[in-house]
């Protein structure tokens, strides 16, 4: 009888938690672009390019699988460089410094003619 009132008044108090460890992380929708267009037209990309799938929780960036390295850039709202760092192939996460709090966008080059680019709120 009392480990069952143990039980209760223990799921009681979980359940009355604040669930702030609770938080999801949020898919980064990405895009593609060419670093200077103008050399693309004469000789487009043959092959199919795979856009990394990219979520975001607080100033962590996770990474699904990416088989190549990045250049990761963050931008402002003016468009300077905020943040710049080199993402080794499969790398799973990243953390992001904490004194970047604002709208970025974010851009991954992993080099050639192309990058991708999404935007996060920090």
């Amino acid at each position: 009888m009392k480990k069952n009132i143990l039980k209760f008044a223990l799921m009681i108090a979980t359940l009355s938690l604040p669930n702030i460890c609770m938080i999801a992380a949020v898919d980064i929708p990405m895009s593609v672009d060419y670093v200077d267009p103008k050399n693309n037209q004469d000789d487009p990309q043959r092959t199919p390019i795979i856009v990394p799938h990219v979520s975001l929780e607080v100033h962590t960036l996770y990474f699904n699988n990416v088989g190549y390295d990045l250049t990761l850039v963050l931008l402002d709202e003016d468009g300077e460089e905020a943040y710049t760092t080199f993402v080794p192939a499969y790398t799973a996460s990243l953390f992001i410094p904490l004194y970047l709090n604002d709208t970025y966008q974010i851009r991954l080059y992993p080099g050639g003619d192309y990058y991708f680019y999404g935007e996060i709120i920090l």
